[in-house]
């Protein structure tokens, strides 16, 4: 298996689909992020947009997995919003993120997706619980363009995987990587690559050399291993876990990046902040309903930005970020969270 590493995808990513104007703005993100500029003339690079936030396992890490009662009320993105959507960020960004908090391959239109976004000159990765697979969807997604299929597999026996990935079934997943490998052979084609992500747990940590030397053996393009958490880890939760230990408050360098170069889309179009953002009440913006120009220096981001250079009142800072680890860093008091996530998480 050759390395796939962070680094490596994203110098592969700048060598195929950059452009002077996304290389540019880059460069202008990053200077106006290490001057903690509060108006920005860059946009955004990072660019994440949920097909839809519905899946077909309940990961109790996930609070799409858990039904959690203040979601975004599900929806999958339509095509002709999606079009919408990515006129506003193609010029901008190198690659866009198909997934966040559901299952990509549900979305019945994912590969009109994904080909109109290849089109635009722009390389597509997806996470995938890859149960529901079959072998005209791997030949779309040769044929769409895909660049980058993340699977989420964690264990090498049924008894392992099932306790996180509930509802999952490891033996029909391994059948549809090996049909998503042979249709790409077949096809004469190197992508899209393939990535076995294993999330580790106690309850699986055991079985991480085994599941590499199987991924070895079916033929995927990389191995990838991750520290997880057994529930979800809610905004709330991290900034905590902060608080409690001196020792990672000391250490958390910087300041948060998402707000000067990722954009968050949910399948409604909403605009959030951040990876950790799912609430009804923490949405930006919606990029299918505004533009990106006014969305990207509204109060919602401006005040956000603040929170790292100037004194502002805790309850200016939007949320979530006011609840944030970089909160705790920033003289703002980490307030409550909401009651009924304490009565849904206790």
């Amino acid at each position: 298996m050759r390395p796939l590493s962070v680094y490596s995808k994203y110098a592969y990513y700048l060598a195929k689909f950059g452009t002077p104007k996304r290389i540019g703005n880059i460069m202008h993100n990053r200077m106006e992020y290490r001057k903690k500029r509060i108006e920005l003339k860059s946009r955004p690079y990072k660019i994440t947009i949920d097909p839809g936030n519905f899946c077909n396992l309940r990961c109790p890490g996930c609070h799409t997995g858990i039904r959690h009662p203040e979601m975004i009320r599900p929806s999958f993105l339509k095509f002709t919003d999606y079009k919408v959507i990515l006129g506003q960020v193609k010029d901008h960004a190198l690659s866009v993120a198909l997934y966040n908090w559901g299952e990509p391959f549900l979305n019945k239109e994912i590969f009109d997706i994904i080909h109109h976004t290849s089109e635009n000159r722009l390389g597509t990765t997806i996470h995938s619980n890859f149960n529901r697979f079959t072998e005209s969807m791997a030949v779309n997604a040769v044929k769409s363009g895909l660049t980058h299929i993340y699977l989420s597999i964690d264990g090498a026996t049924q008894a392992a995987y099932e306790k996180y990935r509930v509802r999952g079934n490891i033996e029909n997943v391994l059948d549809n990587v090996k049909t998503m490998l042979e249709t790409r052979r077949r096809m004469n084609s190197k992508y899209p690559l393939i990535t076995w992500k294993f999330l580790v747990f106690d309850h699986n940590k055991h079985e991480v050399d085994k599941a590499a030397q199987m991924a070895r053996d079916i033929g995927v393009d990389a191995f990838e291993v991750f520290t997880a958490h057994p529930k979800l880890m809610d905004i709330y939760d991290e900034a905590e876990n902060y608080r409690k230990d001196p020792v990672l408050l000391q250490n958390l360098q910087g300041h948060c990046k998402s707000l000067w170069a990722s954009l968050y889309v949910n399948p409604d179009g909403s605009v959030l902040p951040c990876s950790l953002s799912y609430r009804d009440n923490e949405r930006f913006g919606n990029l299918i309903h505004e533009d990106l120009d006014t969305i990207w220096n509204n109060t919602s981001f401006t005040n956000a930005r603040k929170m790292f250079t100037s004194d502002i009142p805790p309850s200016e800072i939007p949320l979530p970020c006011r609840h944030c680890k970089y909160s705790l860093n920033n003289q703002c008091t980490l307030t409550p969270r909401p009651a009924s996530f304490v009565k849904q998480a206790g």
